[in-house]
């Protein structure tokens, strides 16, 4: 796919680190603004009848009470109630906060359209099913005037051992939605495009309840809730099904909690974004110090974490999937240095949570204490410690020789990170053979993350010739194994025909399952493929539904490449405001782009202030960044004298660097000024 030429970051650089209302359940007063419209259809008349519908809608129902919603309940209703309903409900969720709408019943895709079925539907012909369903995007339509929250939850489309939801023609399941609204709303699909969702044994369904209990989870934002359903819709259904999302969130740090966040969490926090900030952080800390653990019990307690509402839950799904792992291996395949009963466990584990929670200093203590007692695990830790500085000063040197303690001890993740100080020279002298034997040990221990740093030298020459098949080998172990990085890796192999045949549909579902795994370079590797649609068919909502979940993780491309979008309204509606927020998270975050698309909107004053001088600052820090056409902007603002004197030799110079970094348009500048 084109968007290939984006590569990911590798791993070398650095060490790893009836129509009614149920009065009696609706609260004394609701939050203010909440509005939500629940659908579900189970006695057709004319198609086979449905168990699950009632039930999952009133789940949901109870669900959304308790979180301060007022709650429309429509069951079992026919076209004309539906119809009404829903057109009374677009005047309810107008100037509305968060307005939800969610439908469980019978779904049909005819010629490229979602359908709705009500009660009276009939389903004998297409002519017939065309004149008694309703479109799906009547749903978006109606809740188009809310401000913050605007999600459509579409549970049809079941594998129902008597009757599917899903009916009409040889089409599997819906398709995402591509009408006007689908660029306003958000919609979550029980399950991918053109598959069927399982109806469940346990009363209700697994994706019905998957979402409530995301909705339930203390502090749970609209922007962390699809990445928790897909990761439990795929626990519950063991990898079978998998919800989809599509659509932009107004407000991404929008709470479903009307309490808010818990307060042990936003101590010195003053709004939404910062609560965000805080659990983003926390959980790459928490991700840190487990990622290379061989006990389930620590990605087990990273899930907790996230039940609680204390971190983020970023990488949920690969926890999850570490669990599964490690239970199928053979006994002894890991070194248990951490699964030990002794006091020093318990120390470690206090440590871990201390660290988590920003109490480096005991975090220190504690696996200080462990660490002279043996531990493996504390050695590593102290190790991650002192090469970032975080409770223990920066120092490579002792970083290494934590490192080295701790793979001697055992642990796989200090084998790794002594391997990577090794390959890399870092804190001790270059050593690519001993590296690369580090390494080897690890991942014959069952080291997931040794097996794709294997993988990587094996592709690189790093202390073992290049050999593009043995990396190809290494890298699927290493996903069979549960290795995260590696999804996305096996991914570009596959994209560029390395060490593999090459197959560019193959490499898209790498990337698609790694993104779905918190992958967030894999995110925006996605919607740069929905953008240039010549993997699959062209979807710039949903490549803007990827690169803003990249960038809400964290992701200073998903931010830049989200701008982008909002500037040129490019397949969704332009927002030059939306924009400058995105680019300049993404200049915070030192990415060039950033700064070049920041300040191509100060100059012009489009969403901000017009301030040239500003401008010219930021096409500066672009340009020191590589920036091509930062460069030729900055040659245009010293010949124009806009933000800075008028000068010709300089404008010269920067059109002549522009054309060196490979700007045609400088080129061309050049030739009109007559400079060479």
């Amino acid at each position: 796919m084109s968007g290939s030429s984006r590569r990911l970051r590798g791993r070398w650089g650095a060490v790893v680190v009836a129509v009614v209302i149920n009065a009696a359940a609706v609260p004394s007063a609701w939050a203010a603004g909440r509005v939500a419209l629940i659908v579900g259809v189970s006695n057709y008349e004319k198609v086979p009848k449905l168990a699950n519908p009632a039930k999952d809608a009133k789940l949901v129902q109870q669900t959304l009470q308790k979180l301060g919603f007022k709650v429309t309940m429509l069951a079992d209703p026919d076209r004309l109630q539906l119809l009404e309903t829903i057109g009374n409900f677009e005047a309810e969720a107008q100037d509305a906060d968060a307005a939800v709408v969610y439908y469980a019943g019978h779904g049909a895709m005819i010629d490229g359209v979602n359908y709705l079925l009500p009660k009276d539907a009939l389903a004998s012909n297409k002519t017939a099913l065309l004149g008694t369903a309703i479109e799906a995007s009547k749903l978006g339509e109606s809740l188009t005037g809310a401000h913050k929250v605007r999600l459509v939850i579409l549970d049809a489309c079941r594998n129902n051992p008597v009757a599917s939801r899903s009916l009409g023609g040889n089409t599997r399941g819906l398709v995402r939605e591509t009408g006007p609204a689908s660029t306003q709303v958000v919609t979550l699909m029980a399950a991918g495009p053109g598959e069927v969702a399982q109806d469940g044994t346990s009363g209700n369904s697994p994706f019905a309840t998957a979402l409530t209990e995301g909705m339930t989870r203390p502090g749970m934002t609209v922007g962390e809730l699809p990445s928790f359903v897909q990761a439990e819709a795929a626990r519950i259904t063991e990898n079978e099904q998998t919800p989809d999302l599509q659509g932009i969130w107004p407000d991404v740090h929008w709470t479903f909690d009307p309490n808010g966040p818990p307060k042990t969490q936003v101590a010195g926090a003053d709004s939404a974004a910062t609560v965000a900030k805080i659990k983003w952080e926390k959980d790459q800390a928490f991700w840190q110090t487990i990622k290379d653990s061989d006990d389930p019990a620590d990605f087990q307690a990273y899930i907790d974490a996230q039940d609680k509402g204390e971190i983020t839950g970023s990488f949920r799904k690969l926890a999850q999937n570490r669990i599964r792992a490690i239970g199928k291996l053979p006994p002894g395949s890991f070194q248990v240095a951490t699964r030990s009963a002794a006091p020093e466990q318990e120390l470690v584990i206090a440590a871990r949570e201390a660290f988590v929670g920003g109490d480096y200093r005991a975090a220190l203590g504690d696996w200080t204490t462990a660490a002279n007692a043996g531990n493996g695990a504390a050695m590593y830790n102290l190790g991650v410690m002192s090469l970032t500085g975080k409770g223990a000063a920066k120092d490579v040197g002792a970083a290494a020789r934590w490192f080295k303690a701790s793979a001697e001890a055992g642990h796989s993740g200090g084998m790794v990170n002594w391997a990577l100080c090794e390959l890399n020279g870092f804190g001790v002298a270059k050593n690519e053979r001993e590296g690369f034997g580090w390494l080897q040990k690890a991942a014959d221990q069952g080291s997931p993350t040794a097996m794709g740093m294997l993988a990587e030298a094996y592709l690189r020459g790093r202390g073992v010739p290049v050999d593009p098949r043995q990396g190809a080998a290494w890298l699927q172990k290493a996903v069979d194994a549960g290795d995260g990085p590696s999804i996305a890796q096996l991914g570009d192999l596959y994209d560029r025909g390395e060490g593999v045949a090459r197959n560019p549909n193959r490499a898209f579902d790498l990337y698609e399952r790694a993104a779905i795994s918190g992958d967030t370079d894999a995110m925006v590797r996605l919607g740069y493929a929905y953008e240039d649609g010549e993997v699959v068919r062209k979807d710039d909502v949903q490549a803007a539904t990827w690169y803003q979940r990249a960038a809400e993780a964290g992701n200073s491309e998903g931010m830049s490449s989200l701008a982008v979008m909002l500037e040129n309204g490019a397949g969704i509606q332009r927002d030059y405001a939306r924009a400058a927020d995105y680019y300049r998270l993404a200049a915070n975050a030192g990415d060039a782009r950033g700064y070049l698309g920041l300040g191509s909107l100060t100059a012009r004053g489009a969403g901000v202030r017009a301030n040239p001088a500003e401008a010219v600052r930021l096409f500066q820090a672009a340009a020191d960044r590589g920036s091509a056409l930062a460069m030729r902007n900055l040659a245009i603002m010293y010949e124009t004298g806009q933000g800075v004197r008028a000068d010709r030799k300089k404008a010269v110079d920067w059109y002549r660097k522009a054309a060196e970094a490979g700007d045609e348009g400088a080129r061309d500048e050049l030739q009109r000024l007559g400079a060479r």
